[in-house]
C-alpha cells in the first residue's frame, strides 16, 4: 500500500490521535482515549494502542523525536522571496537553487510560485547567523533580479494537514 493511499484511509479518530501525538508524542493511550471521549468518541485505551501500532506499521507514524529546549530550540524563521532572470535555462536555474537550498541544514521549505516572485524559501535562523538567506542570494546573484527576505513567525501549524500536503 502506498503512503498516499495510507493517508487517504485515515478516519476522524486516527486524525485526532495524530493531532494529540503531534502536540505531545508521549501522551499515554489512556489520556488520548479520555480526550477523545470529550469529543464524543467512545474508545478504550487498548483501541488507541492498537490504532497507534497500525499507524506505525502502515508508515503514517514514522517515528518520534525529542524537541529540545533552550539554546537548541529556536522559533525564529526567515522567508526569502526570489525573482529570477528569465532565460531559456530558467528551469535548470530553479532546480539548481532548490537543490542548493535543500543542502542547508536549516532549510524547512522551498517552492516555486506564480506571480511577482518565482520562488519562496523558509529557513530556520540558527545560532548567531542572522540571515541564512544571504548565502543563497550570494551564490545565485547572477540569476536573481530581485529578492526580499524577512523574519516570519510560524504559529499554530496544523501538522497533520502540513504532513499530508508535503506527501503529495
Amino acid at each position: 500500500m502506498s503512503e498516499d493511499k495510507n493517508w487517504s484511509t485515515l478516519d476522524e479518530v486516527d486524525q485526532k490521535i495524530i493531532n494529540i501525538l503531534n502536540k505531545n508524542a508521549r501522551t499515554p493511550s489512556k489520556e488520548i482515549a479520555s480526550e477523545l471521549r470529550n469529543f464524543g468518541v467512545d474508545v478504550s485505551d487498548r483501541t488507541i494502542r492498537k490504532r497507534i501500532e497500525r499507524l506505525e506499521k502502515n508508515g503514517i507514524i514514522k517515528g518520534y523525536k525529542a524537541v529540545l529546549s533552550g539554546i537548541s530550540s529556536n522559533d525564529q524563521f526567515e522567508a526569502l522571496f526570489l525573482k529570477l532572470k528569465i532565460t531559456r535555462s530558467m528551469e535548470n536555474t530553479t532546480e539548481a537553487i532548490k537543490n542548493y537550498i535543500k543542502t542547508l541544514p536549516n532549510y524547512l521549505f522551498v517552492a516555486t510560485v506564480d506571480g511577482d516572485w518565482n520562488m519562496i524559501t523558509v529557513l530556520r535562523i540558527e545560532g548567531t547567523e542572522k540571515n541564512p538567506s544571504a548565502r543563497v542570494v550570494e551564490k545565485f546573484s547572477d540569476q536573481i533580479i530581485d529578492y526580499k527576505m524577512g523574519g516570519i513567525q510560524i504559529k499554530d501549524v496544523n501538522l497533520l494537514n502540513m504532513s499530508m500536503l508535503l506527501l503529495t
